[in-house]
C-alpha cells in the first residue's frame, strides 16, 4: 500500500506518491465539465446498497490493540508531512469543516467541501505568509476566510478575492482509510487531538 517494494531486485525502492482527488463526481464535473468517465459493465461493478454496513461489522485482518487511540474501524485522514505521519478523524473535519494543524512543522489546512465528502489538504504556505482558514458561515459554495488578510478560498485552493486574490495553495497528498489499516503501514504515526477549551477552575 505504501508503494514499498518488499521482494525481488527492487527491494526497499519506493514509487512515487500521485497526488489524487477523492471527491464526489458532482463536484470533479464541476471543475472539470469537459472530463470524460470510463465505462464499466454495469453488472459486474454493481456494489449492493447495504456494503458499507457489512463492511463496517466485518473483522479487521491487521489487529489493533484494545488501548490503541481510535476503534479499527474508525475512518481517517492521513497526511504525512516532514517526515511525520499523523491521523485526522472524519468525524472531526465534519464537525468542524476545516482542520488546521503542523504535522513534521509543516502547516496544512484539511478543508470538507459543501458536498459533505469530499476533502482535501493544503499547505497553508504561500510566498511570504502562512494562512490560517476558517469556514465562512453561510457561503455557497463553500469559502474559507483567511483570518490576517480578509481572503477568501475556494474548494480548489485559489484565493478568490481579498489581498490574496489570484494566490493559489498547494495540495498534499493525503489518504482517506481507516485506522487499523493506516496505523498498520504508519506505525509511528500520531493521531490529532482537536482543540478543547479549558476546564474552568473551581
Amino acid at each position: 500500500m505504501t508503494g514499498r517494494a518488499i521482494s525481488g531486485p527492487l527491494t526497499g525502492r519506493t514509487l512515487t506518491p500521485v497526488l489524487h482527488d477523492e471527491v464526489t463526481f458532482g463536484l470533479w464535473r464541476a471543475e472539470h465539465p469537459g472530463t470524460r468517465v470510463l465505462g464499466l459493465d454495469a453488472q459486474a461493478s454493481q456494489i449492493a446498497a447495504t456494503w458499507e454496513d457489512s463492511t463496517a461489522k466485518a473483522r479487521v485482518v491487521t489487529p489493533v490493540g484494545a488501548d490503541g487511540p481510535l476503534p479499527p474501524r474508525t475512518l481517517v485522514i492521513g497526511v504525512v508531512m516532514g517526515g511525520a505521519s499523523r491521523a485526522y478523524k472524519r468525524e472531526t473535519l465534519a464537525g468542524s469543516r476545516v482542520i488546521l494543524d503542523d504535522p513534521g512543522g509543516a502547516p496544512i489546512a484539511i478543508v470538507d467541501a459543501d458536498d459533505r465528502h469530499s476533502v482535501r489538504v493544503f499547505s497553508r504556505r504561500l510566498t511570504d505568509r502562512t494562512v490560517d482558514l476558517a469556514l465562512k458561515v453561510d457561503a455557497t459554495p463553500a469559502r474559507y476566510i483567511d483570518a490576517e488578510t480578509g481572503s477568501e478560498f475556494d474548494f480548489s485552493g485559489r484565493a478568490v478575492s481579498g489581498p490574496l486574490a489570484g494566490q493559489q495553495l498547494t495540495r498534499v497528498p493525503h489518504l482517506s482509510d481507516y485506522w487499523f489499516d493506516w496505523h498498520e503501514y504508519h506505525p509511528d504515526t500520531t493521531v490529532h487531538a482537536p482543540w478543547q477549551p479549558r476546564a474552568a477552575r473551581r
